[in-house]
C-alpha cells in the first residue's frame, strides 16, 4: 500500500510494478496539477489539463506498464477516521508493507500507528529541498517512528515543499531506496532490510547513515504501550496541500455525496464539471477553484487561510 502518489510514490510504484509486485494499492487525496510534473513521473500534461485524480491516473499508467498485476486506486485522504477501514478493506486485502509517499507529518504518524497495530513493515521517507531521508520500521522487533521522533514538529517549524520546493533527483533516489527495501521485505528477506536511517543532501554531496539497532524506546507510547494516539485523534478540520496555494476542507459529517446534485448547485456560481469521483470548477464572483470529492472533502485553491477555506466550503457546499 503506497500512501501518497506524488514525488516519492510515483517512482516507487513504477519500480514495484515493473518488478512484478502482485498487488498495489495506491492512495491519494489530490488531483494532478501542472506544477507536479517535474517530479511526479507517472503523470502527463494531459492528466493535469483534465484534473485527473492522482490515484486513478497513476493506476492507469501502471496497468499499461504491467497488465498482469492488480492495481487498486483509492481516491481518499488517509486520516484517523478511515485509516483502519481502508487498510482492512476486503476488496484490497491487508497489505504486506506500507510505503510512505505522504507530504505531511500527520499522515506519517498515522502510518506508524497502523504499522505497529497491525504488525506491518513501514517504509518511512521524506524529501524536501535538496535533502532526503528514509528508513524501514519492522514491528515488533525494530524501533518505530515515535521511538526516534516522539512528536510531530510544531506547525511552521519545518520547511515545506511550498516554501523551499523539491529537487526532483532527491525524490527519485529516495523512492528507489524505498522500492529496494520493499522488494527485500516482500521476497521474505526482512533480515536484509537496512536497520539504519539514511540521510543525504544531494546538492552539498553529503550522506550519512545512523544506526538504529539500539534505538527502540522501552517507554514509547506507540510500540511499547500500544497507545495509537494518531489513529484515535479527531480529524483536523482543514489541511494545507503541499506545493499549492490550497487547503483541503474535511466535512463535519462524513457521508458520500451525490456529485450530480453538487454539480447542479455549484453550476449556478461558476463553470463546473463532473470528473468521475469529483466535481471541479472556478467560481465566477470569487477567485477560488473548488474540487469537491465523493467522500465530502473539498480542495479550495487560491486560499491560504483555514478559516476562509472553511467559510467558502460552508457557503457553497454546506456544513
Amino acid at each position: 500500500m503506497i500512501v501518497g502518489v506524488g514525488a516519492l510514490g510515483c517512482p516507487c510504484a513504477d519500480l514495484l510494478a515493473r518488478a512484478g509486485v502482485g498487488r498495489l494499492t495506491l492512495i491519494d487525496r489530490d488531483v494532478v496539477d501542472v506544477t507536479n510534473l517535474h517530479r511526479q513521473t507517472l503523470y502527463t500534461d494531459a492528466d493535469a489539463g483534465s484534473n485527473r485524480p492522482k490515484a486513478i491516473a497513476a493506476a492507469e499508467r501502471l496497468r499499461a506498464v504491467n497488465p498482469d498485476i492488480e492495481i487498486h486506486p483509492v481516491v481518499a485522504d488517509l486520516n484517523a477516521n478511515d485509516a483502519d477501514e481502508i487498510l482492512e478493506r476486503e476488496k484490497h486485502g491487508k497489505p504486506d508493507i506500507l510505503i510512505d509517499g505522504a507530504d505531511n507529518f500527520e499522515t506519517r504518524y498515522i502510518l506508524n500507528d497502523l504499522s505497529v497495530k497491525h504488525t506491518i513493515p513501514y517504509l518511512y521517507a521524506g524529501a524536501i529541498g535538496t535533502r532526503g531521508m528514509a528508513t524501514v520500521f519492522i514491528p515488533p522487533e525494530s524501533p518505530c517512528l515515535r521511538c526516534l521522533f516522539p512528536e510531530p514538529p510544531t506547525p511552521g517549524s519545518q520547511p515545506t515543499c511550498e516554501s523551499v520546493g523539491v529537487f526532483s533527483p532527491v525524490s527519485s533516489i529516495i523512492a528507489s531506496y524505498q522500492a529496494s527495501e520493499a522488494l527485500k521485505v516482500l521476497m521474505g528477506h526482512e533480515s536484509r532490510a537496512m536497520r539504519s536511517l539514511l540521510e543525504f543532501d544531494l546538492w552539498e554531496g553529503q550522506r550519512r547513515r545512523i544506526d538504529l539497532s539500539g534505538s527502540r524506546d522501552p517507554s514509547c507510547p506507540c510500540c511499547a504501550r500500544r497507545d495509537f494516539e494518531f489513529l484515535e485523534r479527531d480529524e483536523e478540520d482543514t489541511v494545507s496541500i503541499c506545493g499549492k496555494d490550497a487547503i483541503q476542507v474535511n466535512p463535519r459529517v462524513r457521508e458520500r455525496l451525490d456529485l450530480h446534485q453538487i454539480l447542479a448547485a455549484l453550476s449556478v456560481h461558476g463553470e463546473f464539471s463532473h470528473l468521475g469521483v469529483l466535481v471541479k470548477g472556478t467560481l465566477k464572483d470569487e477567485p477560488y477553484t473548488l474540487s469537491v470529492f465523493h467522500d465530502g472533502r473539498a480542495i479550495i485553491e487560491g486560499v491560504s487561510e483555514p478559516a476562509l477555506a472553511r467559510s467558502i466550503y460552508d457557503r457553497y457546499i454546506g456544513s
